[in-house]
């Protein structure tokens, strides 16, 4: 069984080793991705507070007037006075997204993610699509269910060693070895932890309103209409006390207006509530407190993408996620190295004995070998 276990971790680990090292390497990048963008393109996300933004619907009047052919169909709302909104447009001829930043004091658009933080979203695209579509994520999914398999069959095999122990003056190969045993049997919990939440978000695709959505959340309340502005203030009085980080129009015909929410004690950006609208009456249809929702859908929809990001409580597990991250690729490349090192010290071992055939044939009496002569 144990010989079984160490060739499935040795070839799972051979196929995966290169989408690992991109997923580690862009994971640790994107877990800083809203840093990053407003340390690169203070431009776009940065403005000047004034008295007062504008209202929601003339915002986004504003915004359509100055992208003709395009529709509003997600607000991205700013946590600060100082930080500029983010906007996913749509095109009505194509159905293309298109993603910009707008002053909401104005309305005036600064610029879009292909004007200046096109790097940050290749790189995400890169850690979920493979920057090649649908065929690139189905082989980030592979690649996660990889990591499952390593990680649980990598415990199963280190688990009787005394890790982290390293001797000194030990050859390189010897230190490949202990580095990737210690690494491995110390970061088991996070490489779990990134493989379940990213087959879990691989899941949510697609079926994110559907999961939550659930008949027992269902709510009569009319609201106030079917203008942004009303439509807010119909959330804020479903779950009173919370903030609104994001709006979501809805993107085709019967889907829900969706308002993500958060209490003060959630630290999650997007936050872990929300409230449903009907678009066309502006009535509530459904809603999820993060004070009452079930452990389940709590735990599927919102701390999956929390903990796989390392958004759970802020800077700190951000800063421990991008590490852990960064881990996996010592992981997949010190894996390949001892397998490489094994075949090569097997090779000279065969050299050796070769050799040892070799001398001891030639060493043998020219009266021994005249004495088989018949």
């Amino acid at each position: 069984m144990k010989k079984l276990i160490i060739n499935l971790h040795l070839y799972v680990g051979l196929v995966a080793a290169l989408f690992l090292v991109m997923l580690s390497v862009s994971g640790a990048i994107i877990a800083f991705e809203d840093e990053l963008n407003r340390a690169f393109h203070p431009e776009l996300t940065n403005v000047k507070p004034m008295s007062q933004p504008l209202n929601w619907d003339v915002f986004r009047a504003r915004v359509e007037m100055q992208s003709p052919g395009w529709k509003v169909i997600r607000f991205y709302f700013p946590d600060r006075p100082d930080r500029s909104t983010y906007i996913r447009l749509r095109s009505i001829a194509t159905h293309r997204i298109r993603h910009i930043y707008v002053n909401q004091y104005t309305g005036a658009v600064l610029g879009s993610t292909e004007d200046g933080s096109n790097w940050i979203i290749k790189v995400h695209d890169l850690h979920v699509n493979l920057l090649t579509g649908k065929v690139g994520n189905r082989a980030v999914t592979w690649s996660t269910c990889g990591l499952l398999v390593l990680s649980l069959s990598g415990i199963v095999l280190w688990w009787p060693r005394k890790v982290f122990r390293f001797q000194a003056g030990a050859s390189l190969p010897r230190l490949n070895r202990d580095l990737h045993y210690s690494v491995g049997f110390w970061s088991f919990f996070a490489m779990f932890a990134f493989a379940i939440t990213g087959l879990g978000l691989h899941y949510q695709t697609g079926k994110l309103l559907d999961l939550l959505n659930t008949a027992n959340t269902a709510k009569t309340m009319p609201g106030h209409g079917t203008s942004i502005e009303g439509m807010l203030t119909t959330a804020r009085e479903a779950l009173p006390g919370t903030a609104i980080p994001r709006l979501l129009l809805p993107e085709k015909k019967g889907d829900p207006v969706f308002i993500y929410q958060r209490f003060p004690e959630d630290k999650t950006p997007a936050g872990r509530s929300f409230t449903t609208i009907d678009p066309n009456t502006g009535a509530v249809l459904s809603e999820g407190s993060s004070r009452t929702a079930p452990l389940m859908q709590t735990a599927l929809v919102q701390w999956t993408r929390e903990i796989h990001t390392g958004a759970l409580l802020g800077l700190p597990t951000q800063i421990l996620a991008a590490g852990f991250a960064l881990l996996l690729s010592v992981l997949a490349l010190t894996g390949p190295l001892i397998w490489l090192n094994k075949l090569r010290a097997a090779a000279q071992g065969r050299k050796a004995l070769r050799q040892k055939a070799e001398q001891t044939a030639s060493n043998v009496p020219t009266t021994a070998l005249m004495e088989n002569i018949p």
